[in-house]
């Protein structure tokens, strides 16, 4: 038998034979062995991730190999659920979600299996109604306040549908009214996510329940944008016209670069930079980022704290997935209730919990609801609200 921070070396790498997983997973239950996993996890999610940089000798796995190894790990773990519940701290979990979430950054989000979670637990998904409705789609609403579905005909005048690199846009068309501001919001609903071209060529990612408010023409001498929400950014170049992202209590300026805003009317604003440089201001300070960096901004407060980025989370919602580091309560029912639509009240304090993983969120709101039960850290409970709203309560 290998020994198992050899183990840990070919797992990360992607070497590892199924046997050889099925040893590194029964090591969860040696508490000497988990402490110095946690140390060792942590050090390489928190430079490696955070810098979106491959190990030199990291080998990508071919898509048939990594399910089969996966499905080995989660099969193994899930036969011995009960048992590991009673027997395993909620530490173990959290930390053996954090080196699948490390093999899944490496493997990467193209060979992501949909019917999979990296999440450990499993077991059958409880009878829970699922109560989320079909959102009515992304809407552009006009100067003159009417409101347009980008996917009805009638918008046809205002954008049109075009596919670059297997992502689908609306590319949005500029007025004929070339002198004077004309100001238009994009709006995304919950549940769903939206991409669009604005005029000046700039690509605009928008997460769920997000809007942006821009002029049609950029008229002046700068690119303007107000973001309620969230949004990745991939700037078009030009150095007499910055780009400029307004959300509360900042605002972001660039030249050209590929950036994310997370500016929900909840805690911070968070500007993530992947490449190229920006400036973060909130009026009394200025911060210039570098690619891997993010700067956290408060609701209420004017200091900006620059920190290493996790670029791995501002990937994830692009590709339909929720990723979690060492999230709490709040952060997660954030999450659960922006995209599924639905009231999710935290029970009890949260800070004291880190929550690390990826979920599809291509699954349900009852399967997501399960597969956080199943960790062994967290209960739910539903109550009805109403004829078909129903209020979701998250606790320790």
């Amino acid at each position: 038998m290998k020994n198992r921070n050899d183990l840990f070396d070919l797992y990360l790498a992607g070497k590892c034979t199924p046997e050889e997983a099925e040893q590194f997973v029964s090591g969860l239950s040696d508490d000497q062995f988990c402490a110095e996993l946690e140390v060792r996890v942590d050090e390489v999610f928190r430079q490696e991730l955070r810098e979106n940089e491959v190990l030199p000798d990291m080998v990508r796995l071919s898509k048939e190999q990594y399910v089969s190894i996966e499905a080995l790990i989660f099969t193994t773990v899930a036969e011995n659920e009960e048992e590991r519940v009673r027997s395993i701290s909620s530490t173990i979990w959290r930390w053996a979600a954090a080196a699948a979430a490390i093999i899944i950054f490496y493997v990467g989000f193209d060979q992501w299996n949909k019917d999979h979670s990296m999440i450990t637990g499993g077991g059958p998904i409880a009878a829970v109604q699922d109560t989320t409705e079909t959102p009515t789609g992304v809407t552009l609403t006009l100067p003159n306040g009417q409101v347009v579905a980008l996917a009805d005909h009638e918008a046809a005048q205002y954008a049109s549908r075009e596919k670059q690199d297997g992502v689908s846009f609306y590319e949005l068309k500029a007025s004929d009214v070339v002198q004077e501001p004309m100001v238009q919001q994009i709006n995304v609903p919950q549940g769903q996510t939206g991409a669009v071209v604005l005029t000046d060529g700039t690509k605009v990612w928008l997460n769920a329940n997000s809007s942006l408010t821009y002029d049609v023409n950029f008229v002046g001498n700068e690119r303007l944008v107000k973001l309620q929400g969230e949004a990745y950014f991939e700037v078009t170049p030009n150095k007499e016209k910055p780009f400029i992202v307004e959300s509360k209590n900042q605002q972001v300026k660039v030249l050209g670069t590929h950036f994310n805003v997370k500016a929900y009317t909840v805690r911070h604003v968070i500007t993530t930079l992947l490449e190229g440089k920006v400036q973060v201001s909130t009026g009394a300070k200025e911060r210039i980022l570098k690619p891997g960096q993010s700067s956290v901004v408060g609701f209420n407060d004017s200091d900006i704290k620059v920190v290493p980025a996790i670029c791995y989370e501002v990937n994830a919602w692009r590709n339909n997935e929720f990723a979690f580091y060492d999230a709490t309560l709040n952060d997660i029912s954030d999450e659960l209730s922006r995209w599924y639509g639905v009231e999710v009240q935290v029970v009890g304090r949260s800070d004291s919990f880190g929550f690390t993983g990826v979920i599809s969120r291509e699954k349900s709101l009852p399967e997501v609801l399960e597969i956080l039960r199943r960790t062994g850290q967290i209960r739910y409970h539903i109550v009805p609200t109403g004829l078909k709203e129903r209020r979701i309560i998250l606790m320790l």
